[in-house]
């Protein structure tokens, strides 16, 4: 970057040395701070290896952390620390009461040191909680909190990501995003093994939670069969007898399967069947006070039960009453659920919190001099990252990002698979409409392609008008159902002047080179009437059968 005559040199000089008098004397107080801070981090990594982390010793692990808080010029990182584990054992142990009046302290100091995986695994906590006991709106409001934060892919401890990506399936199944859901499920089946290191039953625990959330993705969507031969299917490969059903797994896993088999059941006229897979699921509530789940699923059987079996109906009602009896008690003295208006207090004590933290004003002098200089590297570094990873039209990944990010696949030899896309008759609209229309075109289809970016799919511009996405450790059916999707997203967008456009995609996988074959696949599938999405299975062409009829678009301009 060059700097013009009439820069002002004297203001550079002042804002030059005012960063090196703040530097200087940062330098000063951290011998200081130094010794003090690091002594209490040793006092506090000895608590934590002590901790035991079960619902027994809950009262023993508080007596280890709560003392911590008294410690002397403990940082703003060493409070988050403090305060995350805090309130993560009150989780455990159920006792929200206690949960809800820490988690403001614990939220305001993983903010105000930028840990965006904490603050996040916060906002995971509290939104599963809601779901728990049926506060589901309340849950959604947290998870869009949550996601300003951050993208949740991204979020580096694979304990965060599993945990929101768990209530983030429950949102998407809401608002019947199916394919992002889809998503999510990959995600915390893709990351289960990475938790190993923090017990041997999380990679089995996780995994099969992930396996229930595909199957709820399939019965939201009316697969009612294939869902309910899932829910089979991962009973008699996970489900074990001898194990300890705690809150966790009881919601994760037990329950989904049990209420999939519920609804399949009355959805055959198996009532047998449906008042077993009831009860199993009703004892998993009472054993984790999950008063509202079972009252909701009872309500539905009970319903759906055919008026000759008047025996079992009554005994249904008899079941319901008491169960609103002791949810009600339960509410009235506050063992349970906190209303959504308590939660807004809690984020009223953060702002309290943040106005009794607040600078005086001559540090935060000295901040927003700092923040000038970060802004301005910042920007320098997004300019050379733009330039180098970027394509700039579309905002997509270039064809050299495209083409390292294949060589570091290669290399590692993992699984992958890729889809190459190209819009139909693209030349002639541009002969017809102008390059300025087609930039615009190009521009709108990339937009709607960046929708379905995660951190297993990357989205490049190849060259002119086509693109490719990589996909890792995401199941072939799945890529082919992903493309469709794509394509069908396409056909929909309407641009000016009343045009429409419509792509063709060929879809690539190992054995081989994905994007060879994917180019491959691409020209089958012009050649087959384009607006279609081609694959080879076992050295065997195949077409999407599921097609978007928008054909020609373009005007016959003879």
């Amino acid at each position: 970057m060059r700097y013009r005559s009439r820069v002002n040199r004297l203001t550079l000089l002042i804002i030059l040395s005012l960063f090196v008098l703040n530097f200087s004397s940062r330098i000063i107080k951290s011998f200081y701070d130094k010794s003090v801070v690091a002594k209490n981090q040793t006092v506090i990594d000895d608590a934590i290896n002590r901790l035991q982390y079960k619902k027994e010793s809950h009262e023993q692990d508080l007596r280890l952390m709560l003392p911590l808080l008294d410690l002397k010029h403990l940082s703003d990182g060493q409070l988050a620390q403090i305060y995350l584990l805090v309130t993560t054992l009150h989780y455990s142990a159920g006792d929200m009461t206690s949960y809800f009046k820490d988690i403001g302290k614990a939220l305001f100091y993983c903010k105000k040191t930028n840990n965006t995986d904490s603050t996040i695994y916060l906002y995971a906590n509290m939104a599963k909680y809601f779901l728990e006991v049926c506060g589901d709106q309340e849950a959604y409001d947290i998870i869009n909190e949550a996601a300003s934060f951050g993208s949740f892919y991204e979020c580096s401890n694979v304990l965060t990501r599993i945990q929101i990506f768990q209530v983030y399936s429950a949102y998407l199944l809401h608002i019947r995003d199916y394919d992002r859901a889809l998503l999510a499920a990959h995600q915390i089946i893709s990351d289960a093994p990475l938790t190993e290191s923090f017990s041997p039953f999380f990679p089995v625990s996780f995994e099969r939670a992930g396996y229930a959330i595909k199957a709820m993705i399939l019965l939201n969507q009316g697969k009612i069969n294939e869902a309910y031969v899932m829910a089979c299917s991962l009973f008699e490969k996970y489900a074990d007898p001898n194990e300890k059903i705690t809150q966790f797994n009881a919601f994760d896993f037990y329950m989904p399967l049990y209420y999939i088999k519920t609804i399949w059941a009355l959805n055959h006229q198996e009532y047998q069947i449906a008042i077993e897979a009831c009860e199993e699921y009703g004892k998993l509530c009472d054993e984790n006070f999950f008063i509202q789940k079972k009252i909701l699923l009872t309500g539905r059987l009970m319903n759906e039960l055919p008026l000759s079996m008047a025996k079992e109906r009554g005994h249904l009602y008899q079941e319901i009453s008491i169960d609103s009896r002791r949810l009600s008690a339960s509410l009235l003295s506050e063992n349970t659920r906190l209303s959504k208006e308590k939660f807004n207090g809690i984020m009223n004590e953060l702002i309290l919190k943040s106005e009794l933290k607040e600078k005086t004003r001559g540090v935060l002098h000295v901040v927003l001099v700092n923040c000038f200089v970060v802004v301005l590297v910042l920007i320098f570094f997004y300019i050379i990252f733009s330039e180098m990873q970027l394509d700039g039209l579309t905002k997509l990944y270039n064809r050299r990002s495209l083409n390292s990010r294949i060589r570091q696949l290669e290399k590692s030899n993992k699984n992958y698979a890729a889809i190459m896309m190209d819009l139909d008759d693209f030349k002639k609209m541009n002969d017809t409409y102008g390059h300025a229309f087609g930039d615009e075109v190009l521009k709108s289809v990339a937009a709607a392609v960046l929708e379905f970016e995660g951190r297993l799919i990357k989205a490049y511009r190849y060259g002119g008008e086509e693109i490719v996405l990589l996909f890792e450790h995401i199941p072939f059916e799945d890529v082919i159902r992903i493309a469709e999707s794509i394509r069908t997203k396409i056909c929909k967008i309407k641009f000016s002047k009343d045009v429409r456009i419509t792509a063709s995609f060929g879809v690539g996988s190992k054995p081989g080179t994905p994007v060879k074959q994917a180019d491959e696949n691409l020209y089958y599938a012009k050649a087959s009437g384009k607006n279609i999405t081609a694959y080879k299975i076992d050295g065997k062409q195949y077409l999407a059968e599921r097609r978007l009829e928008i054909r020609n678009p373009m005007p016959d301009t003879k």
